[in-house]
C-alpha cells in the first residue's frame, strides 16, 4: 500500500520560475558569444602578430640581398640604405613575435617560436655588423673619392678602378685608414663568429618552410662577409709594415717548388726581392738561387756548416742557400734562409739586402693564382693552372738550351711569371675581392702560403692568426706531424702517394704510439723523376722516448737496396721532440716507415682527468695525405670532435679517416 504525499510535502520540492529558467538560458549564451568571440579575436590578433613576422621577415630578406649587391659594387651610400630597411623589417617581425610570446610555452609551437625569436635576433645583430662594416668600407673608399677631386684625377674605371691604377698617394691613405681600422674589424668578427654560431644552432632545430625561406638568405650574406672579415683582420693589423707605411721595407720572397718537397714547402730553386713603399710595389727581381750560391761556391771564407741530414744524405757539407729551407717551422725557415742570402752576398762582396720580412709561396699556390686570374702569356707560352708547373719545370730543365739562354738567365721566366700574374690579380675589381680574400685564406689554411715579418707586433698577429706556418703545440697534449725532405729526387713529389697511420694503445707503463707513413711511388724513370730519397722527421710531444723503426735505409741505398737500416735521430725543437731517418722508394714500389714510441706522462694524466687533445700538424707545401687513425684508450669516450660515425658510438676506441687538408686538431672526453 502506497502512501501519498501530504500537501504540505509536496509545496516543499523547489520549482524554478519561467524568469530563472530564462536568465540562465540569457548566461549560457552570453558565454558561447564571449567564448566564440574570444576566438575569433584571438585568431585576428595571432594573424596579425603572424602577418608582422612574414611581412618583415620577407623586407628583412629582400634588404639584405640588395645591401649585397650594394656591397659587392662598392656602392655604400644605398647599401646604407637597404641596411636601414633590413633594419626595420626585423623590427616589425621582432614586435609581431612579441605579441604572441605565449607561444614559447606551448608543446611542439614553443620550439618554433623560440628559433624564429633566436634567428630574428641574430639578423639584428648581423645587420648592426653589416652596417659597422659600410661604415669602415665608405670611409675607407672616400679616399678615393676626395683623391679625384683634390687632384682632379680622370677616372676611366670609373668606380671598377684597380688598387695598381690610383696614384700614390691614394694608395697610402687608403692603407692608412685601412690599418686604422683594425680594432673595429676585430669587434666586427666578433660578433659575426656569434651571429654564425646563433645560424648553426638555428639550423639544427624543426622549422616551418617560411622560417627557412627567411634563414636562407641571411645566411648566405653572414657567410660571405665573415670570409672577408676573418681574412682582413690579420691583413689589417700587419698592413702597416707590409705595405711599408713607414718607410720602404724589403721582403724575400721564396718561391718553394713544392714538387721537391723540402721542409719548409719545397726546394728554393729562386727568390724574389720585393721593395714596397706606401702600398705602392717599388720593385721586384727575382733570381736563380743557384746564381747565388756560385757566389761563394769556390769562397773558402764562406764556411756555413750544413744540417746533419745535408750533409749526409745530400754529400753537401756546406750549407747554400737554395737549401735553407730545411726547418718546418716557417719562422725559422724564413730566418735561416734570410742569414743564407745575407751571408753569401757579404763574403762575395755584394751589397747586403735589408729583409724586412719573409713571404714563402709554393709552386701550388701559384697554380691557384692562375686558376683565378686566368691564363698568363709569357714570352710565347701560355700558362694555366693545370700546365704551370710542368712548363716551368722543363723550360728551366731543358728548353732554355733550345732557346739559346743562358744557363744563369733559365730561371728569369719565373719572375716575368709573378709580374704577370700580380698585374692580374692587382687589376680585379673590387666587386671580386671576397673571393681574393678566400683565396689567400685557403693559401694560409692549407699551408701553400706564409708569411714571416722582423717586426714584432706584426709577427704576433700572423702568429695569432695562423698566417706565419708555425710548428706550434697549441693547447693540445698530443701532437703529431710528419715532414719530409726530398733529397736529390729531382720533381718527384707529385707522383709519390703518402698516406699515414696513427694508432695508440694502453700499456701497463702507459700510453704506446705507433706512426706509419706508407710511399707509393706510382711513376717511372724520367727527366723529373727519379726514386724518392726522403729524410723523414715525425714530431711528437716532448718527452716522447723512441722504441723502434722500420722501414729506414742507410744512404747507399741508391747503390745497394738491400743496404743496412738507416741511423735516426732524436732531437728537440719548437718545444717538441723530433724522430729523424732516411729512406727510398723505388718507382712503381712502395715503402712503409715505422716509428714506435712511448708517450710522456703528461697524455697519462690529462686522460685519467677526462678529456684528450690532439693537434695533427700538415707540412708546408705537402700534398693532402690520407690518415688513418686508430685511439684506444682503454676508457670509455663520451664526446669526440671531430665525430665518430653513430655506430661506432659507446666504446674506448676513437677511429677517424680522411684526408689531411690543413692542420687539424681532435678532443676526446671520458
Amino acid at each position: 500500500m502506497f502512501l501519498e504525499p501530504s500537501t504540505s510535502e509536496v509545496s516543499k520540492v523547489p520549482v524554478p520560475a519561467p524568469s530563472l529558467r530564462r536568465r540562465r538560458r540569457w548566461h549560457f549564451g552570453i558565454g558561447i558569444v564571449l567564448i566564440v568571440g574570444a576566438i575569433f579575436f584571438g585568431c585576428i590578433y595571432v594573424g596579425v602578430a603572424a602577418t608582422r613576422v612574414v611581412r618583415g621577415g620577407i623586407a628583412t630578406r629582400d634588404a639584405l640581398l640588395a645591401a649585397k649587391e650594394d656591397i659587392a659594387e662598392t656602392d655604400f651610400f644605398n647599401a646604407q640604405i637597404n641596411l636601414t630597411a633590413a633594419s626595420d623589417g626585423v623590427l616589425e617581425a621582432q614586435a609581431g613575435a612579441e605579441m604572441v610570446s605565449f607561444a614559447s610555452h606551448i608543446p611542439w609551437i614553443g620550439i618554433r617560436y623560440d628559433a624564429t625569436v633566436g634567428v630574428l635576433d641574430a639578423t639584428k645583430n648581423t645587420i648592426d655588423v653589416l652596417a659597422d662594416a659600410v661604415t669602415i668600407a665608405n670611409d675607407v673608399y672616400g679616399v678615393v673619392a676626395d683623391a679625384r677631386k683634390a687632384l682632379a684625377w680622370n677616372d676611366p674605371g670609373s668606380e671598377h678602378t684597380a688598387i695598381h691604377d690610383l696614384p700614390i698617394s691614394v694608395k697610402r691613405a687608403l692603407f692608412v685608414r685601412f690599418a686604422d681600422s683594425f680594432p673595429d674589424l676585430q669587434i666586427m668578427q666578433v660578433k659575426l663568429a656569434l651571429a654564425s654560431e646563433n645560424i648553426a644552432t638555428f639550423e639544427t632545430l624543426p622549422e616551418t618552410a617560411a622560417i627557412g625561406e627567411l634563414i636562407a638568405p641571411f645566411a648566405a650574406v653572414v657567410a660571405d662577409l665573415k670570409t672577408s672579415v676573418d681574412f682582413l683582420v690579420p691583413f689589417a693589423g700587419i698592413t702597416r709594415e707590409f705595405a711599408g707605411l713607414r718607410g720602404d721595407r724589403q721582403f724575400l720572397l721564396l718561391f718553394m717548388n713544392d714538387t721537391e718537397l723540402r721542409p719548409t714547402g719545397g726546394f728554393l730553386g729562386s727568390y724574389g726581392l720585393l721593395v714596397i713603399r706606401d702600398g705602392d710595389m717599388k720593385s721586384l727581381t727575382t733570381d736563380d738561387a743557384y746564381a747565388v750560391d756560385a757566389l761563394v761556391a769556390q769562397n773558402s771564407a764562406y764556411a756555413v756548416v750544413s744540417p746533419s741530414p745535408i750533409a749526409q744524405y745530400l754529400e753537401q757539407p756546406i750549407w747554400y742557400f737554395r737549401d735553407g729551407t730545411w726547418s718546418p717551422d716557417f719562422p725559422t725557415g724564413a730566418q735561416e734562409t734570410a742569414s743564407l742570402l745575407r751571408q753569401e752576398f757579404a763574403v762575395a762582396g755584394r751589397p747586403v739586402p735589408q729583409i724586412d720580412g719573409v713571404i714563402g709561396i709554393t709552386t701550388g699556390f701559384m697554380e691557384h693564382l692562375l686558376d683565378f686570374v686566368g691564363p698568363v702569356t709569357v714570352n710565347g707560352v701560355t700558362y694555366d693552372s693545370q700546365n704551370a708547373a710542368d712548363f716551368l719545370e722543363y723550360q728551366v730543365e731543358i728548353a732554355f738550351e733550345q732557346q739559346g739562354i743562358a744557363r744563369s738567365d733559365r730561371k728569369d721566366v719565373l719572375g716575368e711569371l709573378t709580374n704577370a700574374v700580380l698585374d692580374k690579380l692587382l687589376e680585379v675589381s673590387p666587386s671580386r675581392f671576397a673571393d681574393v680574400f678566400s683565396l689567400l685564406s685557403s693559401g694560409f689554411a692549407d699551408k701553400d702560403v706564409a708569411f714571416f715579418s722582423t717586426d714584432e707586433d706584426a709577427q704576433a698577429i700572423l702568429k695569432d692568426y695562423g698566417w706565419s706556418g708555425a710548428v706550434t703545440q697549441g693547447n693540445a697534449n698530443d701532437v703529431f706531424m710528419v715532414v719530409d725532405a726530398n733529397m736529390a729526387s729531382l720533381k718527384s713529389d707529385p707522383v709519390v702517394k703518402r698516406s699515414i697511420a696513427y694508432s695508440i694503445i694502453p700499456t701497463v707503463t702507459g700510453y704506446q704510439a705507433t706512426a706509419s707513413i706508407r710511399y707509393d711511388h706510382q711513376g717511372t724513370f724520367d727527366w723529373k723523376t727519379s726514386r724518392y730519397r726522403t729524410y723523414t722527421r715525425i714530431y711528437v710531444p716532448a718527452g716522447a722516448k723512441l722504441i723502434s723503426v722500420s722501414g729506414s735505409l742507410a744512404n747507399d741505398a741508391i747503390r745497394n737496396p738491400q743496404s743496412l737500416p738507416g741511423e735516426v735521430t732524436t732531437m728537440s725543437e719548437f718545444g717538441l721532440t723530433s724522430f729523424g731517418t732516411f729512406t727510398s722508394i723505388e718507382p712503381g714500389q712502395s715503402r712503409t716507415l715505422t716509428f714506435v714510441y712511448t708517450l710522456p706522462k703528461s697524455i697519462d694524466d690529462a686522460i685519467a682527468a677526462g678529456s684528450y687533445r690532439l693537434r695533427l700538424m700538415k707540412q708546408l707545401g705537402a700534398l693532402d695525405p690520407e690518415i688513418d687513425f686508430h685511439l684506444d684508450f682503454n676508457k670509455k669516450i663520451r664526446s669526440a670532435l671531430p665525430s665518430e660515425a653513430s655506430s661506432a658510438w659507446g666504446d674506448d676506441v676513437y677511429s677517424f679517416q680522411g684526408t689531411l687538408e690543413h692542420d687539424q686538431d681532435f678532443f676526446i672526453e671520458f
